[in-house]
Order: structure tokens, then C-alpha cells, then sequence
């Protein structure tokens, strides 16, 4: 499994563990931007996506790229897509990351967490 430290924003329930005190966020083992960070943390959304899909330095089935993007989608409220990308990184081989609250996890096992958090909530009727 290639293992390369990098810190992650993923899920809302997950995301604002930590971050009392905001600290400068990091991609190591990736280029700078690439994963999009400072706008997750930011909500910029449009930012976000525009870097997680439009950055050519970063393959697009790297599993922390799907994680993030899924991540992007969920907030913008393509469920579908949100859903779509992380069983795409739940399939691809995993990288350990650290999330935004410290915690060392595979890419993996974070897309499978994503996935049964947001399948366990209850859909709301489209306004």
C-alpha cells in the first residue's frame, strides 16, 4: 500500500474535529493545491472543484483526488456524484492520509465511511 502523509478535509461531521484553532494545512506528497484544501476549509466550493478537476499534476482516479471531490459534491448537494466518486476511491488502491482532525486513515476506508454516513441520513424532498 503506498503510503503518503497528506491532510485531508472530507466529511462535514468529520471535518470540524480539531479545528478550533486553525492551522496551516499541508499536502505533502502532493503539489500545493492540488487537493484542494484551503478552499474545502474555506466552503469555496466552485474553487475547490475547479482545482480537483481541472489540475492535470494529480491523476484523476488518485484516491485522495476522489475523496475530496466527493466531499466537494456532497456540499453542493450532488449526492449522486458525491456518492460515485468515493466508490471510486473505496476501489482504488488505498493511500493513507490524515485528516483535518489528525486522523490517519486509508483513503478506503474514508470513502467507505462517507458512504454509509450519508446512506444512513435520512433524504430530504428537493426544494
Amino acid at each position: 500500500m503506498k503510503k503518503i502523509a497528506l491532510l485531508t478535509l472530507v466529511l462535514a461531521p468529520f471535518a470540524s474535529v480539531g479545528l478550533a484553532a486553525p492551522a496551516p494545512r499541508a499536502e505533502v506528497g502532493y503539489p500545493i493545491g492540488s487537493r484542494a484544501l484551503s478552499a474545502i476549509e474555506r466552503g469555496d466550493w466552485a474553487t475547490a472543484e475547479r482545482l480537483l478537476t481541472q489540475d492535470s499534476r494529480i491523476a484523476n482516479d488518485d484516491p485522495a483526488r476522489l475523496v475530496n471531490l466527493g466531499r466537494v459534491y456532497m456540499a453542493t448537494g450532488r449526492t449522486g456524484e458525491a456518492m460515485a466518486a468515493w466508490h471510486q476511491a473505496a476501489a482504488a488502491a488505498p493511500v493513507e492520509v490524515e485528516t483535518a482532525g489528525g486522523r490517519v486513515v486509508t483513503t478506503d476506508a474514508l470513502a467507505r465511511e462517507a458512504i454509509a454516513y450519508y446512506q444512513s441520513r435520512p433524504q430530504t424532498a428537493a426544494r
